[in-house]
């Protein structure tokens, strides 16, 4: 019986250990259910523990709405306006709310201006109508197509469509940028024309001649506008041929040809998208793609084409709307005084604590104009008309000896040279006699050999 038990007992020991085992998953059931059934203590919020996490619900992934995107479009530009009601009034007066300028009113008089070209010539118009906005005597009138140019007639015919417009908006000026778009084959009835080879250059130089003719037959002066360079060095090179041929319609009608390009590279004549604007400051002047213009960039078009367009206007201060004096206009204005400084004898005495004597009190070009001469100077009389600049007496350039005050001129004979000989006696003799002839060196030998002989004969 007790082997029994020995063989017995280890069944009751396991039986044992699993009762033991089931009893404590029992125990930690109920200790995590009351643990997530009472309140957290401080501690276990601060230090963890107690209350387990509840289990984390799945994501739910949103639905992703794409948004179309709109491309950001440059606002227009506000031209400059002044009126009455824009300008500053005095303390006081000031209203709570600005004034809202109206745009400045033309002249019924008021000249046009007409631009006609690709995208490039829009951009000078823009940059023209900014310019003249206060002028009441100046309108810009653009007619431009972005895509157009000389090769494709297809698109839009310059050489046939510009006549009816000159005489729909007969303007006192025509001002021409046209190019961009002309980097292409040219096709001349069923043959398609190389760019840039023989026939292509012949071609192209007609439509520019019938371009240039059209203003001469109408009296309309010329303003043709030049390629600026672009951002790709085909592009560059293509236009310099260009700007060349438009240099030679231009000057075949006496037209005006505006050469842009410096105004659009650095020192070295490389392409730049910055550069000095109307204002002097550096300015973006280009759009990222290397080939469009800023605002910056359309006011210095108009900066290169505005001193031709006044020539030809006869206007001098565009921006103010003055015009140019009439002939009947001339004998009101005050000539400057007749006088040339370089003609002056004296001149007026000055004051050693003179403030002007440490430099000019004023910017170049601030001063008042000097007066002209029509008595030339004597650097005038002495390289332009090759005379002297005259005998002044007392004076150290007075080179004329016969003119010399008794003072100086001796007294008594002339005196013709530093000697002993005596002028008055040789002129009483008769004048100098000239030496007698000498002798040989063979008769000289015997003569001296003769001399010696007589010498050494006895007495």
């Amino acid at each position: 019986m007790a082997a029994a038990e020995r063989r017995a007992s280890p069944r009751r020991v396991r039986t044992a250990l699993v009762a033991l085992l089931a009893a404590f998953a029992v125990l930690l059931t109920g200790v995590s259910a009351e643990a997530q059934q009472r309140p957290r203590t401080v501690l276990e919020m601060l230090f963890g523990g107690g209350q387990q996490a509840a289990p984390e619900r799945p994501a739910v992934r949103k639905p992703v709405v794409r948004k179309k995107k709109v491309r950001a479009t440059r606002p227009a530009r506000q031209k400059k306006q002044r009126t009455q009601a824009a300008r500053p009034k005095p303390s006081g007066q000031q209203s709570a709310a600005a004034a809202v300028a109206a745009p400045a009113s033309k002249n019924e008089n008021a000249k046009t201006v007409l631009v006609a070209g690709d995208f490039l010539a829009a951009s000078l118009a823009d940059g023209l109508s900014n310019l003249y906005a206060d002028n009441e005597m100046i309108v810009i009138e653009a007619r431009t197509d972005g895509s157009s140019g000389l090769v494709r007639e297809d698109h839009y015919d310059w050489t046939e469509k510009l006549g009816p417009i000159l005489d729909e908006a007969k303007p006192a000026v025509l001002v021409m940028m046209l190019g961009s778009n002309d980097r292409q084959p040219m096709t001349v009835g069923s043959r398609s024309l190389a760019s840039r080879s023989e026939e292509w250059v012949r071609n192209y130089e007609e439509r520019i001649g019938e371009i240039t003719e059209a203003t001469k037959s109408r009296g309309v002066p010329l303003v043709w506008v030049g390629m600026p360079p672009f951002k790709f060095d085909r592009m560059s090179e293509d236009m310099v041929f260009l700007n060349d041929l438009y240099r030679k319609g231009a000057s075949s009608v006496s037209g005006e040809y505006v050469d842009i390009w410096d105004g659009f590279v650095d020192a070295d004549g490389a392409f730049v998208y910055s550069g000095p604007g109307v204002n002097g400051q550096t300015t973006q002047l280009r759009n990222s793609d290397g080939i469009t213009m800023t605002n910056a960039g359309e006011d210095k078009l108009a900066f290169f084409a505005e001193r031709a367009i006044n020539r030809l206007l006869g206007t001098t201060l565009a921006a103010t709307g003055a015009l140019i004096l009439g002939p009947d206009q001339l004998p009101t204005i005050q000539l400057p005084p007749i006088g040339n400084a370089a003609n002056a004898l004296q001149a007026a005495p000055v004051s050693i604590d003179d403030p002007s004597l440490d430099g000019p009190d004023m910017l170049l070009g601030t001063g008042s104009a000097g007066g002209f001469s029509l008595e030339p100077s004597p650097r005038e009389r002495l390289v332009i008309n090759g005379g002297g600049t005259g005998g002044t007496e007392g004076r150290a350039d007075n080179f004329a000896w016969s003119e010399k005050s008794a003072a100086v001129t001796p007294s008594g004979p002339p005196i013709v040279s530093r000697g002993s000989l005596n002028l008055q006696s040789v002129r009483e003799s008769g004048g100098l006699k000239p030496p007698e002839e000498m002798p040989t060196i063979l008769d000289a030998i015997i003569e001296d050999w003769s001399r010696e002989n007589e010498a050494a004969r006895p007495e």
